[in-house]
Protein backbone atom coordinates (compact mmCIF):
# COMPACT_ATOMS: atom_id res chain seq x y z
CA UNK A 1 0.00 0.00 0.00
CA UNK A 2 1.23 3.19 -1.00
CA UNK A 3 -0.21 7.05 -1.19
CA UNK A 4 -0.61 8.80 -3.80
CA UNK A 5 -1.30 12.88 -4.20
CA UNK A 6 -1.22 15.68 -6.93
CA UNK A 7 -2.71 18.65 -8.48
CA UNK A 8 -3.16 20.56 -11.62
CA UNK A 9 -4.12 23.81 -11.55
CA UNK A 10 -6.59 25.72 -13.20
CA UNK A 11 -5.42 27.47 -16.89
CA UNK A 12 -1.54 26.74 -16.33
CA UNK A 13 -1.22 28.56 -12.97
CA UNK A 14 1.64 27.99 -10.22
CA UNK A 15 -0.06 25.09 -8.23
CA UNK A 16 0.14 25.33 -4.32
CA UNK A 17 2.75 23.13 -3.46
CA UNK A 18 2.09 23.83 0.26
CA UNK A 19 -0.97 22.11 -0.09
CA UNK A 20 0.19 18.53 -1.88
CA UNK A 21 2.98 18.87 0.77
CA UNK A 22 0.06 18.78 3.56
CA UNK A 23 -1.81 15.74 1.44
CA UNK A 24 1.69 14.00 0.95
CA UNK A 25 1.56 13.99 4.87
CA UNK A 26 -1.68 13.12 5.47
CA UNK A 27 -0.48 9.62 3.64
CA UNK A 28 2.40 9.19 5.64
CA UNK A 29 0.64 5.99 7.08
CA UNK A 30 0.05 4.14 3.73
CA UNK A 31 4.10 4.60 2.83
CA UNK A 32 6.17 4.46 5.77
CA UNK A 33 8.83 3.89 3.83
CA UNK A 34 9.84 6.77 1.44
CA UNK A 35 8.39 9.97 0.31
CA UNK A 36 9.00 11.24 -3.08
CA UNK A 37 7.49 15.04 -4.86
CA UNK A 38 7.27 16.03 -8.48
CA UNK A 39 6.74 19.54 -9.75
CA UNK A 40 6.48 20.63 -13.76
CA UNK A 41 4.76 23.93 -14.36
CA UNK A 42 1.07 23.28 -12.73
CA UNK A 43 2.07 20.04 -11.63
CA UNK A 44 2.64 19.00 -8.19
CA UNK A 45 3.25 15.54 -6.74
CA UNK A 46 3.33 13.72 -3.79
CA UNK A 47 3.90 10.06 -3.52
CA UNK A 48 4.37 8.13 -0.06
CA UNK A 49 6.18 4.39 -0.45
CA UNK A 50 5.79 1.10 0.93
CA UNK A 51 8.49 -0.76 -0.45
CA UNK A 52 7.36 -4.06 -2.08
CA UNK A 53 9.49 -5.13 -5.00
CA UNK A 54 13.04 -3.30 -6.48
CA UNK A 55 13.46 -2.03 -2.76
CA UNK A 56 16.82 -0.08 -4.10
CA UNK A 57 16.02 1.86 -7.22
CA UNK A 58 11.50 1.64 -6.98
CA UNK A 59 11.04 4.79 -5.27
CA UNK A 60 8.84 7.17 -6.51
CA UNK A 61 7.94 9.49 -8.52
CA UNK A 62 9.08 7.26 -11.84
CA UNK A 63 10.33 9.77 -14.46
CA UNK A 64 11.32 8.05 -18.22
CA UNK A 65 13.98 10.36 -18.70
CA UNK A 66 12.00 12.41 -21.22
CA UNK A 67 8.83 13.58 -21.34
CA UNK A 68 6.55 11.82 -18.42
CA UNK A 69 6.53 11.01 -14.97
CA UNK A 70 4.37 8.29 -12.83
CA UNK A 71 3.25 7.95 -9.38
CA UNK A 72 1.31 4.65 -8.38
CA UNK A 73 0.00 2.56 -5.45
CA UNK A 74 -0.33 -0.89 -5.83
CA UNK A 75 0.56 -4.18 -8.16
CA UNK A 76 0.66 -4.86 -11.68
CA UNK A 77 0.75 -8.78 -12.00
CA UNK A 78 1.56 -9.11 -15.87
CA UNK A 79 4.76 -6.93 -15.57
CA UNK A 80 6.79 -9.72 -15.84
CA UNK A 81 5.17 -10.55 -19.70
CA UNK A 82 4.94 -7.03 -20.93
CA UNK A 83 8.29 -6.88 -20.32
CA UNK A 84 9.05 -9.56 -21.96
CA UNK A 85 6.52 -8.72 -24.37
CA UNK A 86 8.25 -5.28 -25.33
CA UNK A 87 11.82 -6.16 -26.08
CA UNK A 88 11.60 -2.43 -27.77
CA UNK A 89 11.55 -0.68 -24.28
CA UNK A 90 14.53 0.00 -22.06
CA UNK A 91 13.63 -0.15 -18.07
CA UNK A 92 16.29 1.04 -16.24
CA UNK A 93 14.40 -0.56 -12.34
CA UNK A 94 13.07 -3.86 -11.59
CA UNK A 95 9.70 -1.93 -10.63
CA UNK A 96 6.26 -3.29 -11.87
CA UNK A 97 5.23 0.48 -11.64
CA UNK A 98 7.50 1.12 -14.31
CA UNK A 99 6.07 -0.84 -17.09
CA UNK A 100 2.93 1.46 -17.23
CA UNK A 101 5.65 4.32 -17.58
CA UNK A 102 7.22 2.99 -20.61
CA UNK A 103 3.87 2.13 -22.09
CA UNK A 104 2.38 5.04 -21.83
CA UNK A 105 4.14 6.54 -25.07
CA UNK A 106 2.34 4.04 -27.36
CA UNK A 107 -0.53 3.81 -25.45
CA UNK A 108 -1.36 7.15 -24.42
CA UNK A 109 -4.91 7.44 -22.71
CA UNK A 110 -5.57 3.46 -23.45
CA UNK A 111 -2.60 2.63 -21.37
CA UNK A 112 -4.63 0.77 -18.59
CA UNK A 113 -5.72 -1.53 -20.85
CA UNK A 114 -2.89 -3.56 -20.89
CA UNK A 115 -2.30 -4.08 -17.35
CA UNK A 116 -3.85 -6.45 -15.02
CA UNK A 117 -3.65 -6.06 -11.28
CA UNK A 118 -5.06 -3.84 -8.40
CA UNK A 119 -3.58 0.09 -9.15
CA UNK A 120 -4.74 3.61 -8.54
CA UNK A 121 -1.93 5.86 -11.23
CA UNK A 122 -1.04 8.85 -12.13
CA UNK A 123 0.90 10.11 -14.80
CA UNK A 124 2.10 13.64 -15.77
CA UNK A 125 2.73 13.92 -19.77
CA UNK A 126 4.86 17.21 -20.49
CA UNK A 127 4.99 17.30 -23.89
CA UNK A 128 1.08 17.77 -24.22
CA UNK A 129 0.49 18.81 -20.02
CA UNK A 130 -2.00 16.17 -19.62
CA UNK A 131 -2.45 14.21 -16.33
CA UNK A 132 -3.74 11.05 -16.46
CA UNK A 133 -5.72 8.95 -13.47
CA UNK A 134 -6.18 5.53 -13.83
CA UNK A 135 -7.66 2.77 -11.31
CA UNK A 136 -7.95 -0.76 -11.88
CA UNK A 137 -11.15 -2.28 -13.07
CA UNK A 138 -12.38 -3.53 -10.18
CA UNK A 139 -12.12 -0.55 -8.00
CA UNK A 140 -9.53 -2.14 -5.23
CA UNK A 141 -7.03 0.76 -4.84
CA UNK A 142 -9.15 3.99 -3.98
CA UNK A 143 -8.68 7.33 -5.78
CA UNK A 144 -10.73 10.65 -5.34
CA UNK A 145 -10.46 14.23 -6.79
CA UNK A 146 -11.71 17.24 -6.27
CA UNK A 147 -12.82 20.04 -9.12
CA UNK A 148 -12.86 23.11 -8.33
CA UNK A 149 -11.18 27.50 -8.88
CA UNK A 150 -7.88 26.19 -8.38
CA UNK A 151 -8.12 23.32 -10.59
CA UNK A 152 -7.92 19.68 -10.00
CA UNK A 153 -6.34 17.69 -6.80
CA UNK A 154 -6.43 14.05 -6.02
CA UNK A 155 -5.51 11.37 -3.49
CA UNK A 156 -5.31 7.67 -2.61
CA UNK A 157 -7.80 9.10 0.69
CA UNK A 158 -10.39 11.82 1.11
CA UNK A 159 -8.88 13.18 4.16
CA UNK A 160 -5.94 13.94 2.10
CA UNK A 161 -7.94 16.50 0.04
CA UNK A 162 -9.35 17.65 3.31
CA UNK A 163 -6.00 18.07 4.70
CA UNK A 164 -4.74 19.93 1.69
CA UNK A 165 -7.76 22.49 1.80
CA UNK A 166 -9.68 21.41 -1.31
CA UNK A 167 -12.64 19.77 0.30
CA UNK A 168 -14.04 21.33 4.15
CA UNK A 169 -14.67 17.93 5.97
CA UNK A 170 -18.00 19.04 7.61
CA UNK A 171 -19.64 19.12 4.25
CA UNK A 172 -22.21 16.19 4.37
CA UNK A 173 -23.93 15.24 0.87
CA UNK A 174 -27.02 14.06 2.95
CA UNK A 175 -28.31 11.47 0.38
CA UNK A 176 -24.75 9.91 0.34
CA UNK A 177 -25.03 10.24 4.01
CA UNK A 178 -28.33 8.10 4.20
CA UNK A 179 -26.38 5.33 1.72
CA UNK A 180 -23.44 5.13 3.70
CA UNK A 181 -25.28 4.28 6.70
CA UNK A 182 -27.96 2.12 5.27
CA UNK A 183 -24.83 -0.13 2.97
CA UNK A 184 -21.95 1.02 4.69
CA UNK A 185 -20.32 2.12 1.46
CA UNK A 186 -21.05 4.56 -1.07
CA UNK A 187 -21.73 3.90 -5.06
CA UNK A 188 -21.06 5.34 -8.30
CA UNK A 189 -18.97 8.48 -8.35
CA UNK A 190 -20.34 10.07 -5.16
CA UNK A 191 -18.81 10.20 -2.00
CA UNK A 192 -20.03 11.24 1.54
CA UNK A 193 -18.10 14.64 1.12
CA UNK A 194 -20.07 16.59 -1.14
CA UNK A 195 -17.22 18.02 -2.98
CA UNK A 196 -15.50 14.72 -3.16
CA UNK A 197 -15.64 12.03 -5.92
CA UNK A 198 -14.08 8.78 -6.92
CA UNK A 199 -12.19 7.56 -9.99
CA UNK A 200 -14.62 4.62 -10.80
CA UNK A 201 -13.40 1.04 -10.96
CA UNK A 202 -11.62 1.01 -14.10
CA UNK A 203 -11.73 4.63 -15.72
CA UNK A 204 -8.98 6.37 -16.92
CA UNK A 205 -9.47 10.24 -17.05
CA UNK A 206 -7.54 13.04 -18.42
CA UNK A 207 -7.14 15.77 -17.44
CA UNK A 208 -6.18 19.65 -19.26
CA UNK A 209 -5.35 23.11 -17.42
CA UNK A 210 -6.95 21.38 -14.44
CA UNK A 211 -10.20 20.48 -16.26
CA UNK A 212 -11.56 16.48 -16.86
CA UNK A 213 -11.66 16.94 -20.89
CA UNK A 214 -11.82 13.07 -21.52
CA UNK A 215 -12.98 9.66 -19.48
CA UNK A 216 -12.63 6.01 -20.90
CA UNK A 217 -13.61 2.79 -19.07
CA UNK A 218 -12.44 -0.94 -18.90
CA UNK A 219 -15.31 -3.53 -17.79
CA UNK A 220 -14.22 -5.96 -15.13
CA UNK A 221 -15.57 -8.75 -16.66
CA UNK A 222 -15.22 -10.35 -20.69
CA UNK A 223 -18.14 -8.55 -22.93
CA UNK A 224 -19.92 -12.16 -22.98
CA UNK A 225 -21.98 -12.55 -20.68
CA UNK A 226 -23.26 -16.37 -22.00
CA UNK A 227 -21.28 -19.23 -20.38
CA UNK A 228 -20.20 -21.63 -22.47
CA UNK A 229 -21.50 -25.22 -21.60
CA UNK A 230 -18.81 -27.54 -21.03
CA UNK A 231 -17.83 -30.66 -18.40
CA UNK A 232 -16.16 -30.78 -15.51
CA UNK A 233 -13.14 -32.08 -16.60
CA UNK A 234 -12.80 -29.64 -19.46
CA UNK A 235 -13.75 -26.64 -16.96
CA UNK A 236 -10.93 -27.71 -14.90
CA UNK A 237 -8.41 -27.52 -16.99
CA UNK A 238 -9.32 -23.80 -18.53
CA UNK A 239 -9.33 -23.00 -15.04
CA UNK A 240 -5.77 -24.22 -14.50
CA UNK A 241 -4.41 -22.62 -17.76
CA UNK A 242 -6.35 -19.60 -16.68
CA UNK A 243 -4.49 -19.44 -13.10
CA UNK A 244 -1.29 -19.97 -14.79
CA UNK A 245 -1.25 -17.37 -17.45
CA UNK A 246 -3.71 -14.64 -15.90
CA UNK A 247 -5.88 -14.35 -18.66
Amino acid sequence: MCGIAGLMALDGARPDHSAVDRMGAALTHRGPDGRGTYAFHDVAFAHTRLSIIDLVNGDQPLDDGANTTLIANGEFYNFVELRHAHTDLEFTTQSDCEVPLRLYPNSGVDVARDLRGMYALALHDRRTNSLLLARDPFGIKPLYYVEGAFGLAFASEPQALIAGDFAVASDISRQTQYELLSMQFTTGRDTIYRDINRVLPGESIQVRAGRVVERRQISALPSSSTPQLQNEDEALERLDAALKTGE
